[in-house]
């Protein structure tokens, strides 16, 4: 989402926050507390929903669930109102893994697919593979393994596709791992270490923070799984080492109490205790009850191994009080998601009514949005004038239409957000060869209209080539193109002096067959003809 039409201040505060997210939680608080302020004042959507989120985010990092959902129910509503789809896709996803760590499997797999939603309809390709990994990892942690194998695999043709980034080898890790541990659990230990090695050899050195954790807690188990218990203990080691109390629980638990599982059952109670020495203080802070009842669980199987059996009682009285507790919270979320749903409701029919009144304005307008260009509607009005005035005259008339060579791939590939960066930028060459004689509009997608009044032949092609030559010279990439790896143009161009049993659209049908003649030939190029090219055929 760009923000450039804001002003100076305002773009300082934004890229503060991306600067800061992440690693300067007081920071990023800070500068989305004043953002949320001038948008109150300002009544921005847009703005706010920037603010909501990226505070979300950071409570979520700092493991203050309470005000995580605080934010993020609030957020939810105006990034959808401001059309911000990544951002209302992934606040679905911290939803649903908040809601797992809460023990509400149900409530997290309604907010993935929502999510997924999202990412279907406006493409959000990376998103959805984080989506995908999550929904995987639940349908592991129910036992439904083949399906969790789906979305893996699924998982696994996206990233292919990615520009190879640390971002990307982040997901590709999280790929891997899930495919991994599906194996393990099905007692295939050996096509497992498949994927450790896998995570080995292609992202060594490129991860770091809980992925490399994540990825340490899985080698550990496919190493006792095999047999290697030096390589295990060694990713023991290297875990109790690194594990700290700056790791975003909500994250890393299922990974870390899986470990901890594993510890308990070859009876390493060293490595055991340091991570519920980290583990435990955090999910209190967290103040999410299923947690803190996993980790009593834990240690309750830690006090019967040892026979000791006050503390053993103890902790079971804990884990009684917990999950009572624990119902309640159930009810909270239950409460929480109808407030998502009702206020995501009420952003839908606010945008609705807007799209409705913009379409209404649109029509009555002259201008396309998108380019800046004369729309369908001015071009209409305009080529009536003009028409009648060459007729009258008896005065040269010349209509071009032009469109970008492969743009569908272009956008296939690139996006729409790179598709439609693409015709601003072929529109603003057109919008540099207007003056008194040269007309231009965008006549909708990739196709553009250019009216020439009262010029010569030669003049009229000159023009044309001119043009196409600058979008050449712009070297905007288009590595799917079969004309040239860069964008390009084709142009069908009709000349002629009207007459009087001629009408203003022979002009642009004839301008059309000639278009067509340059796509069946190669592209990149134009053809210019006269109505009577047309018609004798």
């Amino acid at each position: 989402m760009e923000y450039d039409g804001y002003d100076e201040v305002v773009r300082a505060w934004i890229q503060g926050v991306y600067d800061s997210r992440g690693n300067d939680a007081k920071r990023t608080l800070k500068l989305c507390y004043d953002i949320e302020q001038y948008a109150m004042k300002k009544n921005d959507p847009k703005l706010l929903g920037f603010a909501y989120y990226y505070s979300a985010e950071t409570y979520y990092l700092l493991n203050e669930s309470e005000k995580f959902f605080f934010c993020i129910s609030k957020g939810v509503s105006y990034l959808n109102e401001s059309n911000q789809w990544e951002l209302v896709a992934r606040a679905y996803n911290l939803m649903a893994i908040t809601a797992i760590n809460r023990g509400n499997e149900p409530i997290a797999l309604d907010y993935y697919l929502t999510g997924l939603n999202f990412c279907t309809k406006y493409q959000l390709k990376q998103e959805e593979t984080m989506i995908d990994i999550n929904l995987g990892n639940l349908y592991l942690s129910c036992g439904q393994y083949l399906e969790a194998q789906r979305y893996f695999e699924n998982c696994g043709q996206h990233v292919k596709d990615f520009v190879k980034d640390d971002k990307n080898y982040r997901l590709i890790t999280c790929v891997y791992i899930g495919m991994g541990t599906g194996f393990l659990y099905r007692d295939m230990p050996e096509r497992a270490a498949h994927y450790a090695e896998l995570v080995s050899d292609e992202c060594a050195g490129r991860i770091d923070g809980i992925e490399l954790l994540s990825f340490r807690c899985f080698k550990a188990e496919v190493c006792h799984a095999t047999g290697k218990t030096a390589a295990r203990d060694e990713c023991i080691r290297l875990i109790c080492e690194e594990i700290n109390a700056d790791i975003p629980i909500m994250d890393i638990f299922s990974d870390l109490y899986e470990f901890s599982q594993l510890l308990l059952e070859i009876g390493n109670d060293d490595a055991f205790l340091r991570v519920m020495e980290i583990l435990e203080p955090l999910t209190w802070q967290s103040k999410i009850v299923n947690l803190q009842r996993q980790i009593i669980s834990l240690k309750i199987k830690f006090y019967r191994m040892h026979k000791d059996n006050d503390a053993y009682l103890e902790a079971a009285g804990q884990y009684y009080e917990l999950s009572e507790i624990m119902e309640k919270e159930k009810q909270a979320m239950i409460a929480n998601m109808l407030d998502v749903r009702e206020s995501l409701e009420r952003a839908n029919k606010k945008r609705r009514e807007m799209e409705e009144a913009n379409i209404r304005l649109l029509e009555k307008s002259e201008t396309d949005a998108l380019t800046r260009l004369a729309n369908r509607f001015r071009l209409n009005d305009y080529l009536d004038q003009v028409f009648e005035k060459a007729l009258s005259e008896q005065t040269p008339l010349a209509m071009e239409i032009l469109d970008i060579d492969y743009f569908k791939q272009y956008n296939d590939n690139y996006g729409h957000q790179a598709g439609d960066e693409c015709i601003k930028r072929i529109a603003k060459q057109l919008e540099l060869m207007q003056n008194d004689m040269i007309f231009c509009a965008r006549y909708g997608g990739d196709e553009f209209i250019i009216l020439y009044q009262n010029m010569t032949e030669e003049a009229v092609r000159h023009a044309a080539e001119g043009l196409r030559q600058r979008i050449i010279d712009l070297g905007i990439q288009h590595a799917y193109s079969k004309a040239m790896p860069i964008v390009t143009i084709s142009q069908g161009i009709c000349y002629d002096i009207p007459k009087d049993d001629t009408k203003s659209w022979d002009f642009l049908h004839a301008a059309d067959a000639m278009l067509y003649q340059v796509k069946k030939k190669s592209r990149n190029d134009l053809a210019l003809g006269h109505l009577a090219d047309v018609s004798d055929k």
